[in-house]
C-alpha cells in the first residue's frame, strides 16, 4: 500500500511565482484546515448566512437531520443524536438555524453524541458549544439513538467490521448516510485525507440488517474517488424502524419543498425509493 500524506500549504503567487508561507503535513494539516472549515459552518448559520457554508449539499443533509429529529420527538421523551463524523458539531448551529423557522425541536434538550478521530476537533465542538449536552469520542459504539448520522468517508475510516456497523444502525430509530460497499469480500485502502479506511461487503452488511420491523432503502450514486474499481458501489441509504423511515419520507419532501422557496434555489432532494429489504 502506497505511502499518503495529507498536507496544507500557505502561500500567494505573483507574476507566475509561488511562494509558500507555511506548510503542514499530517494531522496538524488535516486539524488546521478543517477547523477553519467547520468554524465558517458555524459562523455561516449562527448569523443566518446560509449561502456561506461551505458544501451547500450540507444545507439539504441538515435539512434531513431536522426533519428525521421532529420526526422521532413526539415519541421520545429526550431525543439523542449520534453522528460519525461530528467535526466540531456543527450540527447544532444549522439545527438551531433551521428551528427559528420551524420551531419543532428544543436543541438544548437533546443529547448530542460525536465521533470524530481529531481530538482537536472534538474540542472546539465543546468550546463552541456551552450549554449543551455533548458526549464526544474518537472511536464508534453502539448507542440507542432516536437519529444516526454519518457522510462521506466518515464510516469507512471508523468501521472496519460488518458486525460493528449493524450493530451501530440496528440501535437507532432511523439512520441516515451514505456509504460505498464492496461487491466482493472487503477492500482496505488509504484515501485522500491520508486515512485508512475499509469498504465493507455489501451482502453482508445487508444480511446483518435484516430485521423484523426494520427497513433498508438504497437509492445508488457515483462518487468518482471511489469508483475507479468495479467491486464498489455507492448507496444514499436510510434505514430504521419501518413506520419511523416512511414517516420520515413524506416529511422531507415536504419540508424540502418549503425550504426551496425560502430559499430561492433547488435542494438536491432524496427521491421516493423502493425498499431493498423489510
Amino acid at each position: 500500500m502506497s505511502t499518503v500524506t495529507t498536507y496544507l500549504d500557505f502561500g500567494m503567487t505573483k507574476a507566475g511565482k509561488r511562494t509558500s508561507y507555511d506548510y503542514r503535513e499530517g494531522q496538524i494539516a488535516y486539524d488546521l484546515f478543517m477547523g477553519a472549515r467547520y468554524l465558517n459552518d458555524l459562523i455561516a448559520y449562527r448569523h443566518g448566512r446560509v449561502d456561506e457554508v461551505y458544501h451547500p449539499e450540507d444545507v439539504r443533509d441538515n435539512l434531513r437531520k431536522y426533519t428525521a429529529l421532529s420526526v422521532c420527538a413526539g415519541s421520545s421523551p429526550r431525543l439523542t443524536y449520534y453522528e460519525v463524523g461530528s467535526s466540531v458539531m456543527g450540527v447544532i448551529d444549522a439545527l438551531e438555524y433551521l428551528n427559528a423557522e420551524y420551531q419543532e425541536l428544543e436543541t438544548r434538550h437533546i443529547f448530542w453524541h460525536g465521533v470524530d478521530n481529531s481530538s482537536f476537533m472534538n474540542a472546539m465542538a465543546q468550546y463552541t458549544h456551552e450549554g449543551h449536552d455533548i458526549r464526544l469520542s474518537t472511536a464508534v459504539d453502539a448507542i440507542p439513538c432516536d437519529l444516526f448520522f454519518a457522510k462521506g468517508v466518515s464510516l469507512l475510516y471508523a468501521i472496519d467490521a460488518e458486525a460493528l456497523l449493524c450493530d451501530v444502525l440496528s440501535s437507532c430509530r432511523i439512520a441516515i448516510f451514505d456509504y460505498t460497499f464492496a461487491r466482493e469480500g472487503t477492500i482496505s485502502e488509504v484515501v485522500g485525507t491520508g486515512l485508512p479506511v475499509t469498504f465493507l461487503n455489501l451482502e453482508a452488511c445487508r444480511r446483518g440488517l435484516t430485521i423484523d420491523g426494520k427497513t433498508l432503502l438504497l437509492e445508488p450514486y457515483t462518487i468518482k474517488t471511489y469508483h475507479q474499481s468495479p467491486n464498489k458501489v455507492t448507496y444514499d441509504c436510510v434505514y430504521g424502524d419501518t413506520a419511523v423511515v416512511e414517516r420520515y419520507l413524506e416529511a422531507v419532501e415536504q419540508k424540502s419543498a418549503a425550504f426551496e422557496r425560502v430559499w430561492q434555489r433547488p435542494l438536491i432532494r432524496p427521491a421516493r425509493r423502493q425498499a431493498v429489504l423489510t
